[in-house]
């Protein structure tokens, strides 16, 4: 880790997910499915800059009802934060920005699992770890 960063918080089983408490396992799967859909990882990849939805839809040529599923399970999974914008012309709107710099997932001792999430602008990381069902 580089001199100064911040420490990565650390959760183990549990996680909250929008209010409510999960198990690691869930979690887990819902980010897989999350990210090995290629529209999720599309837009992930285009909100490196805070953008609304319908610049989302012009630059990767997707459905607008689709952007919005999408935003909203990325932003579940704290992938995508959400900014508010005024603007003279459209009024209030959202803008959506990626909030993670990279996920990595590994397999360590006793077939447990570990998610890595480096978040992005110096915001601190978090890991979590599970256990597979079924032990």
């Amino acid at each position: 880790m580089e001199a100064g960063a911040a420490t990565p918080r650390r959760r183990t089983v549990a996680m909250s997910d929008a209010g409510s408490t999960v198990d690691g396992s869930r979690f887990a799967r819902r980010l897989l499915d999350a990210l090995s859909e290629e529209t999720n990882r599309t837009i992930l990849s285009l909100l490196d800059e805070p953008a609304s939805v319908a610049e989302v839809v012009e630059r990767c040529d997707i459905p607008m009802s689709t952007v919005y599923r999408r935003l909203d399970t990325l932003s579940e999974l704290d992938l995508v934060t959400e900014h508010v914008a005024i603007d003279a012309e459209r009024g209030k709107y959202r803008r959506y920005e990626r909030n993670v710099r990279r996920v990595s997932i590994s397999v360590g001792d006793e077939g447990r699992l570990r998610a890595r999430v480096e978040r992005a602008k110096g915001n601190p990381g978090e890991e979590v770890t599970w256990e597979p069902t079924g032990r």
